[in-house]
């Protein structure tokens, strides 16, 4: 499945560098441009208006990867390297923290890291059967209880 995704992204990446400036596609390397031909799909074809502008167009997740790859790789300064360095950096630490907090393995433990499940402290509980009394039975279980006290008493 996602080596279709990326395949097809391959077909969309080529066809955005073949109408972009000769001189922006030339900066990408040969061995680039050669990969993503030998990854891309034979029987998918892009159809997009290149009279618009890039942003109006569907582009896939992964064809938004590979174009931010070559924009950052190649295409940008050294100043904007750094920057989109730093921004991915901090992204993953995020990302980092988050599995921290959200540790799947931590679910069941409280803040003091103790288990809240442990099998040694659970109680055995067994089903108890309810049953409603009918008035005629609580009428009888009220006099009896009448004639129970006396016979203590008396």
């Amino acid at each position: 499945m996602r080596e279709a995704e990326y395949s097809e992204a391959a077909v969309e990446v080529l066809d955005i560098l073949n109408h972009t400036n000769r001189e922006d596609a030339q900066r990408i390397p040969k061995s680039f441009i050669k990969f993503l031909t030998d990854i891309s799909s034979k029987s998918y074809k892009c159809k997009f208006n290149h009279e618009q502008p890039i942003n109006g167009f569907n582009l896939r997740k992964q064809t938004k990867e590979l174009l931010g790859f070559i924009y950052i790789t190649w295409w940008c300064d050294k100043e904007e390297h750094e920057k989109y360095k730093k921004l991915i950096h901090n992204d993953n630490m995020k990302k980092e923290e988050i599995k921290e907090t959200y540790n799947v393995n931590d679910i069941f433990k409280d803040k003091k890291g103790n288990k809240i499940i442990q099998n040694e402290n659970m109680t055995e509980t067994n089903i108890v059967e309810y049953k409603k009394e009918n008035i005629f039975q609580k009428f009888l279980n009220k006099i009896l209880s009448f004639f129970g006290s006396r016979r203590e008493r008396g």
